[in-house]
């Protein structure tokens, strides 16, 4: 009951909310009409909150009947949500799920999440203007174009193409680094094998090499065409560290051997089982066990994940390496609902002793991460 109660006091407190600064336009682009929107379900939200304050005088069932119309979940769904609150190690990871789920019921208008800061806008802006504009890479699929940075000015001894509020995530956020207060962090370490699922364009493979050292090791994994295009110009941009990365071309999956149809459409790519209309391609899926096993891989520290919603089918795949091994993990859980409440239990259902903290990185629902470090390793 405990998450219950929080949840219900946090929506009460943000239902009173109504901010018209909470978009990122450097993650979505010009604002156009969504101003006008804002103003619109601001205005829409404020009357049907007034009209239920005058119909239900009564306070408790006000708070009944308005949370019942807001929660947009069933019972089991909430049930999971109060397992995941529960299972956090911490009071700011608890915090944090109280608040995305505050966001994902209310939205943009009403909740501000922590990313949303001054330091954000200023720091953002600061890698915005380092941005070599004069040789852009056109992805093709979109309008989006990908610029080169020179990351000296932040302490990185390396350039790449990249977004400016990629930049920002992977490298001034540290996405897939976490903090534990009194306790140490969760990420890659000097020395560390890392496996990057999901490499797209290098971003996180540079990052790690940096973290790792010279006797350190990342394996990143992508098969998408016009990402490793990208991934490969960028890791020749900085041959000092190109030596540390080893890029795996095979889609993951919870086994091996099956052949997955794929249009390019760079992070956003489709992908399916099945044979479609505009197809570009096709690749064969491989698990972690079975590359492990086949590349004789003594030790596995940290594993990050960001893979379009396929993590918990990666997971499955996945058990002999995390039994063995025990590694850290920064698994993202923000492309699914199911995945939000069911990759924390299918963890901790694996009895390793593994302890659970809650990351985000981002103004809006995307970008979630769960972060994982077993007390047994």
């Amino acid at each position: 009951m405990e998450f219950r109660q929080t949840l219900k006091s946090q929506l009460l407190k943000e239902s009173k909310n109504f901010y018209l600064d909470n978009y990122d336009y450097f993650s979505r682009g010009p604002q156009k009409s969504v101003l006008k929107k804002v103003i619109n379900v601001g205005k829409w939200i404020f009357f049907r909150e007034e009209i239920f304050r005058l119909f239900f005088w009564n306070s408790f069932l006000y708070d009944t009947l308005f949370l019942r119309l807001l929660y947009k979940m069933d019972k089991k769904y909430l049930s999971y949500l109060e397992y995941f609150y529960k299972v956090l190690e911490d009071a700011e990871s608890k915090g944090l799920l109280v608040k995305l789920v505050a966001f994902k019921i209310l939205g943009y208008v009403k909740v501000k999440l922590p990313f949303n800061s001054p330091q954000y806008w200023q720091t953002v802006s600061k890698v915005d203007s380092i941005k070599d504009e004069t040789n852009p890479i056109m992805l093709g699929f979109s309008p989006w174009k990908l610029f080169c940075y020179d990351l000296s000015e932040f302490g990185y001894n390396f350039k790449l193409y990249f977004s400016t509020n990629g930049i920002y995530s992977t490298f001034i956020a540290h996405h897939y680094h976490h903090l534990i207060h009194n306790v140490g962090y969760i990420g890659a370490s000097p020395g560390d094998v890392v496996l990057d699922l999901g490499g797209c364009y290098g971003d996180t493979a540079l990052y790690f090499a940096m973290k790792v050292g010279q006797n350190g090791k990342v394996y990143s994994f992508e098969f998408i065409p016009k990402s490793l295009e990208i991934f490969n110009l960028n890791l020749n941009l900085n041959t000092h560290l190109k030596n540390r990365i080893t890029i795996i071309e095979s889609p993951l999956w919870s086994e091996s051997g099956r052949t997955i149809f794929y249009k390019d459409n760079g992070g956003g790519s489709q992908v399916s089982f099945k044979d479609f209309n505009g197809r570009e391609g096709i690749a064969v899926t491989i698990t972690l066990d079975e590359f492990i096993l086949k590349n004789r891989i003594e030790k596995i520290d940290f594993i990050k994940s960001d893979i379009e919603g396929a993590e918990s089918f990666v997971l499955k795949g996945a058990t002999k390496l995390l039994k063995k091994f025990k590694p850290k993990l920064a698994i993202s859980i923000y492309h699914s609902k199911s995945d939000f409440v069911n990759i924390v239990r299918q963890i901790s259902d694996l009895n390793l002793g593994y302890k659970f903290y809650l990351g985000h990185a981002s103004m809006y629902s995307s970008e979630t991460v769960l972060f994982c470090i077993s007390s047994e390793s």
